[in-house]
């Protein structure tokens, strides 16, 4: 009940939320925003959130954790996360092409019992890395005040969570372009 609650909040603040701008060259076109559902494929996300479903304005979790988010400028696989840290594709253990969506967590709405994506500490910023096809979406969930980037002192990695498109295929909630 609660997710579907969560859910349905998302698509209303969906309605009211515009996307910020694509950077200049980024592999996701303007105004393009990974949505759908997608099941948990990494042992992390099978024993801590269960499946999610992604749309404009959030994300919601299985065990019904909720991320209101704000969609930043897009990443590419090969920039870096962090000052003299790993990019993005090195974090996900992935190829250097992938598309990365950034988005800033303005809320973060836990279930009672349930600890939240970075333990204690509240998210800050996640990442979805995903190739063209959608198939397979990596979360990087970060901790700290400054934006994932090159230039990053106070931002890491809390969290890794993969997840599969069901039945292994793109859907039509895959990529909206």
């Amino acid at each position: 009940m609660r997710t579907l609650l969560a859910a349905a909040l998302l698509a209303v603040l969906a309605a009211c939320e515009d996307a910020a701008p694509s950077a200049p060259g980024a592999p996701v076109q303007d105004g393009a925003v990974l949505s759908g559902e997608f099941k948990p494929s990494s042992n992390t996300a099978r024993g801590i959130t269960g499946g999610m479903v992604i749309q404009r304005a959030g994300i919601t979790f299985e065990n019904g954790v909720a991320l209101y988010t704000r969609t930043l400028n897009p990443r590419r696989g090969g920039d870096l996360i962090a000052k003299n840290g790993d990019s993005f594709a090195a974090a996900i253990v992935g190829p250097g092409n992938v598309n990365v969506e950034l988005r800033r967590v303005t809320e973060q709405v836990l279930p009672a019992g349930i600890v939240g994506l970075c333990g204690p500490e509240r998210p800050q910023y996640v990442a979805l890395a995903y190739d063209a096809r959608a198939t397979i979406v990596t979360m990087l969930v970060f901790a700290g005040n400054e934006p994932p980037g090159p230039n990053a002192e106070n931002s890491r990695v809390c969290a890794r969570f993969g997840y599969a498109a069901p039945d292994g295929a793109r859907t039509r909630e895959g990529v909206v372009l």
